[in-house]
């Protein structure tokens, strides 16, 4: 696995948004309501959430595989607005982990 996203977590996200991207110069690629996603490699995400992000490529096999190890999962993985596909579980200290599948048209140029 690899790191595929840092992320800003903070307590207001318009306000954060206006910082980074008036000040700091990223750029927006992405709005969700919990979050800001500035392309790059790796991707930096400002979100008001507090998980960390590994890159999988198949969330499916891996969901099946984590369920199988007794691990705390949130469910199952899911499709997401944007063609991937998120995983969520905990680890042994109770922090989430996010597992994130990229879409096809995504994938190849990340982490190349």
């Amino acid at each position: 696995m690899r790191l595929t996203s840092v992320r800003i977590f903070v307590d207001d996200l318009e306000r954060a948004a206006t910082f980074y991207e008036g000040v700091v110069g990223l750029k927006r690629s992405t709005t969700a309501p919990t979050a800001i996603l500035c392309e790059d490699s790796p991707s930096i995400v400002v979100e008001t959430d507090d998980d960390v992000g590994f890159e999988t490529e198949n969330a499916q096999a891996l969901y099946a595989d984590l369920r199988a190890r007794g691990l705390p999962l949130h469910g199952p993985p899911e499709k997401q607005y944007w063609g991937g596909t998120l995983l969520f579980a905990e680890d042994p200290s109770g922090n989430t982990i996010n597992f994130v599948e990229y879409p096809a048209a995504v994938a190849p140029g990340r982490g190349s």
